[in-house]
C-alpha cells in the first residue's frame, strides 16, 4: 500500500482500481439500461446553482450494494480508508453513498468544504477512474496545493473548511470521479435549514 502524503491529513493512493474492470463503461452501461441516470448536480439546499457547481451526478445507491460498479468502488477504496482511519485513530460509523460525478468541457465545482452548516462530515474521499481529459485538477486553495489526478488515484482528507477544495474546469474531454463522505450526517440541520424545508415542501 503506497501512501503519498500530500500534506498532513491529505493522503493519496495510486492505482486503487483494477484496470481489468472497465468501470466507466460499466457506469454508462447502467445508465443506458435505466438503472441510474445523470442529473444536474445540486448544492446544499437541494437546488442547482451552475455558477457554483456545474456537473452531473448520481448516487451509487441507485444501483444497490450488489451491483458490480458499487462493489468495485467500495471494495477498491475500503482498505485505504481503513489504513487512514487506523493511523489517525478515528472510527467512521457511517459510509455515505458514493456520488458518481461527471464533468464535461467547461464544467467545475468551485471552492467548497464537505462539512457545512446543513450537514456534518468527518473524512472525504475523491477518486478518479480516468485521466484522459485536460484541466479538471483538484486544488486546495487554502493550502496552496494543486494536483492533476491520474487514473486510479484516491485522495483522502478531512472534510473541514481548512481542506476546502476545487474541481477545476475541464478544458476538454470528460472527467469522472467518485466522491464519498464518512460519518456524513444531514440530520444536524440548523433552524434556518428546517425553515427552508418548511417553506419549500410544507411542514411535515
Amino acid at each position: 500500500m503506497n501512501k503519498i502524503e500530500i500534506f498532513p491529513g491529505i493522503w493519496k493512493f495510486e492505482n486503487v482500481f483494477d484496470k481489468s474492470f472497465d468501470i466507466i463503461n460499466e457506469i454508462e452501461k447502467a445508465v443506458s439500461k435505466g438503472e441510474c441516470s445523470w442529473t444536474k448536480a445540486q448544492v446544499g439546499l437541494e437546488e442547482t446553482d451552475t455558477e457554483y457547481r456545474d456537473c452531473y451526478d448520481f448516487k451509487l445507491s441507485d444501483l444497490g450494494k450488489n451491483h458490480e460498479v458499487y462493489k468495485h468502488v467500495y471494495e477498491s477504496q475500503k482498505p485505504y480508508v481503513d489504513a487512514y482511519c487506523d493511523y489517525y485513530q478515528i472510527k467512521m460509523d457511517f459510509w455515505e453513498w458514493t456520488n458518481v460525478v461527471k464533468y464535461g468541457q467547461g464544467q467545475y465545482f468551485k471552492e467548497h468544504a464537505d462539512h457545512g452548516w446543513s450537514y456534518v462530515s468527518t473524512v472525504s474521499l475523491v477518486s478518479y477512474p480516468n485521466d484522459d481529459y485536460l484541466g479538471g485538477e483538484l486544488a486546495f486553495p487554502k493550502l496552496k496545493i494543486f494536483e492533476k489526478p491520474k487514473a486510479g488515484d484516491l485522495y483522502i482528507f478531512p472534510s473541514t473548511y481548512l481542506f476546502s477544495h476545487v474541481a477545476m474546469p475541464v478544458r476538454s474531454g470528460t472527467k469522472y470521479s467518485f466522491v464519498t463522505m464518512l460519518d456524513y450526517n444531514d440530520d444536524t440541520h440548523t433552524i434556518e435549514y428546517e425553515e427552508y424545508i418548511d417553506r419549500k415542501y410544507g411542514k411535515k
